[in-house]
């Protein structure tokens, strides 16, 4: 009995811990920072049959690496405007919405990405952008009331229609994120931007907060990408006056 009394306790102790290391703090807002799949992480809408939201727990070699990506990632905002927009981050090894794929995506307050490692894509750079990109979407939709959108859509050309939003774009091959010329020349970063007004302001956020080695000459070349950007700091200079162009060229050599 007594050995099995030990043998228990070192259970319970080894399981604390494995716990214990499954999610992380951070340490300026307190926002958790979570590394396991978890029974109630989606909202009950996302559990239908349709929708069919999946997820799989980070495999443990990979938690150190993506608290410090988070962490990097929140470093850029002021606490104040975290802590109103944001509870929780899922950091996960896959998520699947309607049967596809997903790097990212966001609730009300949560954001969810996915990180499958370095050699499958998933580098430090990535990460962090997924994250921006995702948050940015929580603050247009909390305000909307200083998102200029009719002055976004105006900004395109008279012809053009934005496409189905994200998961048509995704089955159809359309999702891609490579910079190009093409692209530049309508107004838009990627193709994928081109889905939605919501994918496409996600896209210039991801890359003031994160920039790719081109943003910025892009930004000085592209008339129609670089009045999204400005719209873009506009928005976010009114939440917070903190955001800046000035601010943001911070990160350009330092993410280069």
């Amino acid at each position: 009995m007594r050995y099995l009394i030990l043998t228990i306790l070192s259970c319970f102790i080894v399981t604390s811990a494995i716990l214990a290391q499954s999610s992380v703090t951070d340490p300026r807002s307190g926002i958790e920072i979570i590394f396991v799949a978890e029974d109630d992480m989606f909202p009950d809408s996302w559990m239908d049959e349709e929708t069919n939201g999946k997820a799989g727990s980070l495999d443990p070699s990979e938690y150190d690496r993506s608290a410090e990506i988070v962490q990097k990632a929140l470093d850029k905002y002021p606490v104040a405007v975290l802590t109103a927009n944001l509870k929780k981050i899922y950091v996960v090894s896959y998520l699947t919405f309607f049967g596809v794929g997903y790097g990212g995506t966001n609730s009300n307050d949560v954001v969810y990405m996915s990180n499958q490692g370095v050699n499958q894509g998933y580098t430090d750079y990535y990460i962090e952008q997924t994250f921006h990109h995702e948050f940015s979407s929580i603050l247009m939709r909390n305000y909307a009331d200083l998102f200029f959108e009719s002055k976004w859509e105006a900004i395109n050309k008279t012809d053009f229609t934005y496409g189905e939003g994200g998961v048509t774009e995704i089955t159809e091959g359309k999702a891609g994120t490579d910079f190009d010329i093409e692209f530049h020349r309508e107004g838009f970063l990627y193709q994928y931007a081109m889905s939605g007004v919501e994918n496409d302001l996600n896209s210039i956020a991801e890359n003031l907060f994160c920039p790719d080695e081109q943003f910025w000459t892009v930004y000085e070349n592209y008339p129609r990408v670089k009045q999204k950007v400005l719209l873009t700091i506009k928005l976010y200079n009114s939440i917070d006056d903190k955001f800046c162009k000035e601010y943001f060229l911070r990160f350009k050599s330092t993410e280069e």
